[in-house]
């Protein structure tokens, strides 16, 4: 899951999951984070209400640093993996995103459902 920096949403989705979130990549020259989640887990959402964000497949190609680089510069852990989580939620990632989306772009947003 690719979402952008720049418009607010990524910091936002964070602070939205908390310690619900697992491991998230930071891409400081793209200006984009990095949720990791199950192969297909996001196959059946409408990312119309979505802007910006994009679902990569299995097949997607990221940049991946080292376990230990949790800093910049250059791509990043902004949170790094746990033994215990490295996925994220696909349900709670969603229903953050849609929020953070939803504070970040206001009510024009809310007019298309």
């Amino acid at each position: 899951m690719r979402v952008p920096l720049s418009i607010g949403i990524g910091k936002r989705t964070l602070d939205l999951l908390g310690d619900a979130t697992g491991g998230v990549i930071e891409n400081p020259f793209d200006k984009v984070l990095y949720w990791l989640i199950a192969p297909g887990a996001a196959v059946a959402w409408d990312m119309s209400r979505l802007p910006s964000i994009d679902v990569w497949g299995a097949t997607a190609y990221i940049e991946v640093p080292p376990a230990a680089r949790t800093t910049g510069p250059g791509v990043h852990w902004r949170v790094p993996l746990r033994y215990d989580r490295y996925l994220t939620d696909p349900v709670a990632l969603l229903a953050a995103l849609r929020t953070a989306t939803r504070e970040a772009l206001g009510p024009r947003e809310e007019a298309h459902r």
